[in-house]
């Protein structure tokens, strides 16, 4: 029986064979990057552990008689899987338990954000919300510091308005695939840009790994500066800098290593800066492989060679993909 969520165009794809919607991704990569006239082979994408009931965060509206759910998209018709029970395909079993917990309470917000470490559930929305028990921990208003309420994400402290990856089990196979080109690239002092929380970076710089975090976000900036304290532990010497990376100047930062995880509008015009310095290694995490293959070609007339393209399933049963591009330097690169 077809779900609510897939007639609605949620989850799209989730009734197909898993096999079949990880070969339709796959082909999206390879497909951006013939459009972009970049030459790769694409590797097959990891798939998700799993393949339904993935998704830590998630973003309901209320509806007509106290419902909860989300608007069709491009529309304003509501849609209503908690009455189905189709949630439980996207979102993970607590966060499902706690938007049951919440319909038909007559001081819903007209929208709000539930989110998951895997275990804690934390409500947060826009509005100041009336006291009383919600059933999860909640932060109300703009208020950065929401009471000190935050999530603990594989060691890292993640708050109410912080970015995080939405699949908890796919984010640590895409962690240790960075870690794992960090070693192999023989980094010596790493530049994270759009490092949100440190999500990419920390784990080498509790390492040892030296590195420059660069966060526009306040929110995710604090946490950066959190989860990089050495009285947490942290090994390596981490700076944590405040900057629009649309006004990053070439030599700021010493570096041999860049990562980067920037939002799918993409990083127009930061590649060729990057370039100036010649690191011996680019990582590019892109969950638009649109914008990845529009900004990479902007780095190949400088020497740089792509030495791999691995897409990951961060969104099962949804048109996205998560794709994960290492580029060397000509001299450095393998033939």
């Amino acid at each position: 029986m077809s779900s609510l969520l897939s007639q609605t165009g949620i989850l799209p794809w989730v009734e197909l064979p898993y096999a079949d919607e990880l070969a339709h991704k796959h082909s999206r990569v390879e497909a951006a990057l013939r459009h972009g006239r970049i030459a790769a082979p694409v590797a097959p994408v990891v798939a998700s552990p799993l393949r339904t009931g993935a998704r830590a965060r998630i973003s309901l509206h209320r509806g007509p008689g106290r419902r909860l759910g989300f608007f069709r998209p491009g529309t304003h018709d509501f849609v209503d899987p908690i009455a189905d029970g189709s949630l439980s395909l996207l979102a993970r079993p607590e966060l499902v338990a706690a938007a049951e917990g919440l319909v038909g309470r007559p001081d819903l917000p007209e929208s709000l954000e539930l989110r998951s470490d895997g275990s804690r559930v934390v409500l947060v929305a826009d509005c100041r919300l009336p006291a009383g028990a919600w059933g999860v921990e909640a932060a109300s208003g703009r208020d950065q510091n929401h009471g000190n309420i935050h999530l603990f994400i594989d060691n890292l402290r993640v708050s109410p308005r912080s970015f995080y990856q939405v699949n908890l089990e796919v984010n640590r196979l895409v962690v240790a695939a960075v870690q794992a080109e960090l070693r192999d690239s023989g980094a010596e002092r790493l530049l994270d840009l759009y490092a949100g929380i440190g999500n990419l970076s920390v784990p080498a710089i509790r390492g040892g790994l030296p590195a420059v975090l660069v966060e526009e976000d306040r929110s995710s900036l604090g946490d950066a500066r959190y989860n990089t304290d050495r009285r947490a532990g942290v090994q390596g010497a981490a700076e944590v800098v405040r900057l629009d990376l649309r006004r990053y100047e070439a030599g700021r930062w010493p570096f041999d290593v860049a990562v980067l995880d920037p939002p799918r509008s993409g990083a127009t015009g930061l590649l060729p800066k990057l370039a100036l310095t010649r690191p011996r290694t680019v990582i590019y995490l892109s969950c638009d492989p649109i914008t990845l293959a529009r900004d990479v070609a902007t780095l190949l007339p400088a020497g740089y060679r792509i030495q791999k393209v691995q897409p990951f399933d961060m969104f099962p049963g949804a048109d996205h993909i998560e794709t994960l591009m290492v580029l060397r330097r000509g001299d450095l690169a393998p033939d």
